[in-house]
């Protein structure tokens, strides 16, 4: 019998490290074989080469699509050559590989473009946690992507509703959580002193992971904005003698900005953290500050408290964890000091539950590949 064949594209760390759970049970399937097209800030020295990790994590690499160059300039210009020349690279690569499904995810460009090429080449395509909004404007290309999509596997049941409501067919649309929260599962955790050593800071202090990323649509206030921030971070560090470590940002107009003032700010750096020493050290973590959908996604499965800034997740679904503030100082450091000290909100965040968590997502996914009548290849809207 012939295997159906999964075309996955990533991008970047954040995509990747939610794809993994799922990447890694199709190459395991006796029903699937897997495709794998690595691109984008994947591809970049200046964000970690983090396509090398994906080699050591056993996975091989079929095809690299490169989409942006360290020269880029950082803005919304380099957003969009990337994704032209991501459509482009797209349609070169993709009858080479020859996919079955080709499995896009989230709201990135390379995976718009993935979408709207298989469209063309009529390959089904496949959107996990479509949906999902945000009020930025990655929710716009999360919609588009599942507009072309033939199958979306969501995360909660307020997305299968937008979804059907946006014309989709609901015997395609599957509830099956984040498959993130698989790899939380899976992890071995070690003791605070271990990682502590590892990543230099002191076991005994409480510890902030800092997580920050440009809102697109406001990249005029982008240094100003992380300047609060750290600010925010560099007084409670100081005040409380904690400790702080950040994460580069993504490779979003501004983020370069962000990564130069971080380098400047006397905060602890990493231009990338392993995903799996990234979820040992949100086990061992006091609060997490900033921007990232780790805050909404993976934090609340470790009762961790998330100091979300701004309005990159303003109208995201969200767990008891999250103390939502403005881009200034002084709110930043009630909240964080809320995270730290406040015993009935900590124990609050410690018994919610994750909106985000069904169990067994990739397992669910997975089987769903294996056994699917693929629907037509042509869509038409419901309504």
């Amino acid at each position: 019998m012939k295997k159906r064949r999964i075309l996955f594209i990533t991008e970047r760390r954040a995509d990747y490290s939610r794809l993994k759970p799922i990447i890694r049970l199709v190459q395991k399937s006796k029903k699937l074989e897997m495709r794998l097209l690595v691109a984008g800030a994947h591809l970049l020295r200046g964000l970690g080469e983090t396509g090398r990790i994906i080699a050591k994590d056993g996975f091989k690499i079929d095809a690299v699509l490169p989409m942006f160059s360290e020269n880029d300039r950082d803005d919304g210009t380099a957003m969009v050559a990337g994704m032209g020349r991501a459509l482009v690279g797209m349609a070169d690569i993709i009858p080479k590989l020859k996919p079955d499904i080709i499995f896009c995810g989230f709201d990135l460009g390379a995976h718009l473009a993935a979408a709207i090429a298989g469209m063309h080449l009529n390959i089904h395509v496949a959107h996990i946690q479509g949906g999902e909004v945000s009020g930025t404007v990655d929710e716009v290309l999360r919609h588009a992507i599942t507009k072309f999509a033939h199958m979306h596997f969501v995360a909660t049941p307020a997305s299968a509703k937008r979804i059907v409501k946006l014309g989709e067919d609901p015997k395609y649309v599957f509830l099956v959580g984040s498959p993130s929260l698989d790899s939380i599962r899976s992890v071995k955790y070690f003791p605070k002193e271990i990682i502590a050593e590892k990543y230099g800071f002191d076991p005994r202090k409480k510890l902030i992971i800092f997580a920050q990323h440009p809102v697109t649509t406001e990249e005029g206030a982008v240094l100003k904005q992380i300047f609060a921030s750290i600010e925010a971070v560099k007084y409670i560090v100081k005040k409380y003698d904690a400790d702080a470590l950040a994460i580069y940002s993504n490779s979003d107009a501004g983020g370069r900005r962000i990564i130069n003032r971080l380098l400047k700010s006397g905060i602890k750096v990493f231009p990338h953290i392993v995903y799996e020493d990234f979820l040992r050290l949100l086990n061992v973590a006091d609060a997490l500050v900033g921007n990232s959908s780790t805050g909404i996604h993976e934090a609340p499965s470790f009762g961790l408290p998330t100091v979300n800034i701004g309005t990159r997740q303003q109208l995201r679904e969200r767990g008891q964890n999250i103390i939502d503030v403005p881009n200034e100082k002084t709110a930043i450091i009630k909240a964080i000091e809320k995270s730290f000290f406040d015993k009935i909100f900590i124990s609050k965040v410690k018994s919610g539950r994750n909106p985000y968590d069904q169990g067994n997502t990739a397992m669910k996914v997975v089987k769903i590949l294996e056994t699917i009548k693929l629907p037509n290849v042509q869509k038409v809207i419901t309504y």
